[in-house]
């Protein structure tokens, strides 16, 4: 393609210290440069931006193609129109120049380290001294949304298609991505308020059963050995973590009384945010998922727990359960880095998701992953549109375990996704009534709540993966994930779009006391 003449680069000379760092690089000779632009450089896209329903259709197109839509995969004419129209929020993936193994040791960079601090700061200068051509007066803080510190991500505010063309052709862009853009077509646009609302299915005393001491336990725990699982471990000394949209502050079993009843052995819980502030919301998919992963079993009368004895730690991510909006990205990729680096929390629960793959979520994906966390997330809920897709992101990256829900009769469920990345399934669903699911706590007091999707079959198997994890804590995340795929419904088979099945906690168990 034609040349074109590109915004002036700072060079300054990065020096490698060490055999090791050398290894991680193309070649062994020492980088004379900061930045470098491609050797085939694109022009600036010109005339006017793509409409959203011309966005959408190349999206679409993709979607019905392969299933599956990245923003890597757009032209960098659609790139700036969906930057257009959108918030204009971009998200800069970078690395110093040569730099081939960042995935692989993303969670041991150090971003105050010269050679990724001097390509920070000449990105930044790019951009800056790129837009100041138009407005020399604009400042850093109108343009810098964000200065990731952990991990090699910048996210600018602009809609200039000069700067996003010098960024776009730069060797040392890892990926460029339009955080905020989200299609117009209903089909997509319906789901960005889903998941909060609660359930308002009456309910049926026959989706429980009573135990001591004085607790309830939802039908469909027996159907995955649950009860019998509570004879070998309880989740005691395992951390959850759940990323989700807010918990609720009026729900005394996930707050003063976590820690009470056949519950109280000293666990904790424990909340944060990386999306608004605080973490306490009025939406009630994050209180459902954490009480149906790590609620208390005492004498309330409310609904337990899986891990009944695990720790929680809750993170509040984003504002529902559709990873829409560019803040909402980031919030949970942050959450992702937060949790990573917790060194007592072995398993993070995310009963959230986008239909399409975010660079910048896989990033956070990777980090807590290469940190040995265990990653659940849901394969995807549908609520009343055509669910034409398969799994979700992050369910879909090969750092998650999918989980999805089926009917009592393996059957999947009726607003559940499926797809040949689902690892595993739980039973949450009654075969005669689909707004009968699996109970779960509500956003205050103690009667129960209906709560059904991908979503809470995540947050159960999560539940799963502590009482797993429980047994012997030394085990490591893949021997955790042995034990539960090994005494999973079909295994050694594996279905195409139900992964290995419905868990088998009881069994998951008894085989982790072999390790």
């Amino acid at each position: 393609m034609k040349k074109l003449f590109f915004l002036s680069l700072v060079f300054t000379v990065s020096f490698l210290s060490c055999k090791k760092e050398e290894s991680d690089f193309n070649n062994n000779e020492q980088l004379s440069e900061v930045l470098k632009i491609r050797s085939n450089p694109f022009t600036v896209p010109q005339g006017t931006p793509f409409s959203p329903a011309e966005i959408d259709k190349l999206i679409t197109k993709k979607m019905d193609e392969e299933n599956t839509f990245s923003w890597q995969d757009a032209p960098l004419p659609y790139l700036w129109s969906a930057l257009v129209h959108s918030d204009n929020v971009l998200a800069v993936g970078y690395r110093p120049l040569n730099y081939i193994h960042v995935e692989k040791n993303l969670h041991l960079l150090n971003m105050e380290e010269k050679k990724w601090k001097d390509v920070r700061d000449a990105i930044i200068e790019l951009v800056m001294d790129g837009l100041r051509k138009k407005n020399a007066n604009i400042t850093l803080d109108e343009v810098l949304v964000e200065d990731d510190r952990i991990l090699p991500i910048l996210t600018f505010k602009f809609t200039d298609a000069e700067v996003l063309t010098s960024l776009y052709n730069l060797e040392n862009t890892r990926y460029i991505e339009p955080l905020g853009y989200y299609p117009s077509d209903p089909r997509f646009r319906v789901m960005s308020t889903s998941g909060c609302s609660a359930s308002t299915e009456p309910l049926n005393s026959s989706d429980w059963t009573n135990i001591l001491p004085n607790s309830r336990v939802p039908w469909n725990y027996n159907n995955v050995n649950i009860p019998e699982a509570w004879h070998i471990s309880q989740g005691e000394g395992i951390k959850i973590g759940v990323i989700d949209a807010g918990i609720s502050s009026s729900q005394a079993l996930l707050n003063g009384m976590f820690n009470d009843g056949y519950s109280n052995v000293g666990r904790t819980v424990s909340s944060g945010y990386t999306f608004g502030s605080s973490a306490f919301t009025s939406c009630t998919h994050g209180t459902s998922m954490s009480g149906l992963a790590a609620g208390p079993r005492n004498n309330q009368g409310a609904i337990t727990g899986v891990a009944y004895k695990s720790s929680l730690h809750f993170i509040r991510g984003c504002e529902d359960v559709v990873l829409d909006k560019s803040s909402e990205k980031t919030g949970v990729k942050n959450a992702l880095t937060q949790m990573g680096n917790m060194t007592d929390l072995q398993i993070i629960s995310m009963s959230i998701g986008n239909p399409f793959s975010s660079s910048v979520l896989r990033d956070g994906c990777v980090y807590a992953y290469n940190k040995g966390k265990m990653l659940l997330a849901a394969a995807g809920t549908s609520f009343g549109w055509t669910s034409w897709w398969g799994v979700v992101y992050p369910a879909a990256y090969s750092q998650c375990y999918a989980v999805t829900g089926v009917k009592e009769n393996g059957s999947t469920c009726g607003s559940c996704h499926k797809g040949s990345e689902v690892v595993f399934t739980i039973p949450m669903e009654r075969n005669t009534n689909s707004s009968r699911n699996t109970l779960s706590l509500a956003l205050s007091g103690n009667s129960p709540s209906y709560v059904g999707g991908s979503s809470c079959a995540t947050a159960t198997a999560a539940g799963i993966a502590a009482l797993v994890w429980s047994v012997k804590p030394s085990m490591t995340r893949e021997d955790v994930y042995t034990c539960m795929r090994n005494t999973a419904q079909f295994y050694p088979s594996r279905n195409s779009s139900l992964g290995y099945g419905n868990l088998n906690a009881n069994a998951a168990v008894m085989m982790a006391q072999t390790y």
